[in-house]
């Protein structure tokens, strides 16, 4: 059976050494990338490996009484080295990042919109006869069915869908009347 040092170009170890890690860095980085996601990470993994290879051999040397196979021996460093990557990886609660991917929340120009929203929103449903504010916060914000605010509140069923709409058609004006606001103070601003 052929050593080590015979199998990837015979001679003394620096040419023999050469030789098989000239195969092994090509086998092992076909390796790691099939297994790896992240590219970068993945030539980390290729270059500990060979790097660990290349200090085992030197202190070993190849043939019988060292590595007898370069490229399953780095291949072996790389696995341990993605297993430690993956269980360090899952302990600090990382996770693959796509800088594509657009972040969920809200810009600071959204934000305060809605807070303004919010203020208009607050302040209509404050301007409303109380009845109908009463009557709008049961349905829509409480969710109670008409029937129980009716009772309740000891009105129609068809009184309560009419404060209701009148609710809502006051909120939509206002809303519509901010805008406008809003759109004619962008175009003065624009001149």
């Amino acid at each position: 059976m052929a050593s080590g040092a015979d199998r990837y170009g015979a001679g003394d170890g620096a040419g023999a050494l050469l030789g098989s890690i000239t195969h092994a860095m090509a086998r092992l980085r076909r390796y790691v990338h099939a297994h790896m996601a992240n590219r970068a990470d993945a030539e980390d993994i290729v270059q500990e490996s060979l790097a660990r290879t290349l200090r085992r051999a030197g202190e070993a040397g190849l043939g019988e009484q060292g590595i007898a196979r370069p490229d399953h021996y780095a291949i072996g460093i790389a696995r341990n080295l993605m297993a430690d990557h993956a269980r360090h990886a899952a302990m600090a609660g990382e996770c693959a990042i796509d800088e594509a991917m657009p972040c969920a929340a809200p810009l600071p120009d959204q934000h305060l919109q809605h807070r303004q929203r919010l203020a208009l929103f607050t302040a209509t449903l404050e301007a409303m006869p109380p009845l109908r504010r009463e009557v709008f916060r049961r349905r829509r914000l409480e969710g109670q069915s008409r029937e129980d605010i009716a009772q309740a509140l000891g009105l129609q069923p068809e009184a309560v869908k009419k404060h209701i709409n009148r609710a809502m058609a006051q909120l939509a004006r206002a809303l519509s009347e901010a805008e406008t606001d809003l759109d004619r103070s962008e175009v003065e601003d624009a001149r």
